[in-house]
């Protein structure tokens, strides 16, 4: 293997790489590793809920940065399909159970649609046919997110 190509496989394996999900309606969900240096347990992973009704205005949405340390017990809750929440500096994450899948939503702080500083409501109903996917992506995301954490 020649330099470039073992640079090019090294920068592949680092670039943070997002997990989609687009319901029938639109609304995308993305999964993305931060890919930051951070203090040990102080990586962050990315969800984004980027509702329909919202996507011409907002197209990336705001997200919710989920420290390292949490993100297991979120895989846990989406694995044992079981109610869960966390909030950390007043942004607040839940996933539960629902008919047909899970419900995961979260409040941030961040900008409305006219700009203006606003808590933001986002909520995506995740099929139970995509509930393992999502697991096994927060999971390949926190992988990342801790090869960044120093």
């Amino acid at each position: 293997m020649d330099f470039r190509t073992a640079l090019n496989s090294l920068i592949a394996d680092l670039t943070p790489r997002p997990w989609d999900y687009t319901t029938p309606d639109g609304t995308r969900l993305r999964i993305i590793p931060e890919g930051l240096r951070q203090d040990v347990g102080d990586g962050v992973v990315e969800i984004q809920i980027c509702e329909a009704t919202h996507v011409q205005v907002t197209p990336d949405g705001p997200e919710y940065p989920m420290r390292t340390v949490d993100v297991p017990a979120l895989i846990a809750a989406l694995t044992d399909r079981a109610e869960w929440t966390t909030t950390d500096f007043g942004d607040t994450l839940t996933v539960r159970p629902e008919t047909g899948g899970m419900r995961l939503a979260y409040t941030v702080y961040d900008r409305d649609t006219t700009g203006q500083p606003a808590d933001i409501d986002r909520t995506i109903h995740i099929p139970e046919q995509q509930r393992m996917p999502l697991a096994s992506a927060l999971g390949r995301a926190l992988d990342v997110a801790k090869s960044w954490e120093s």
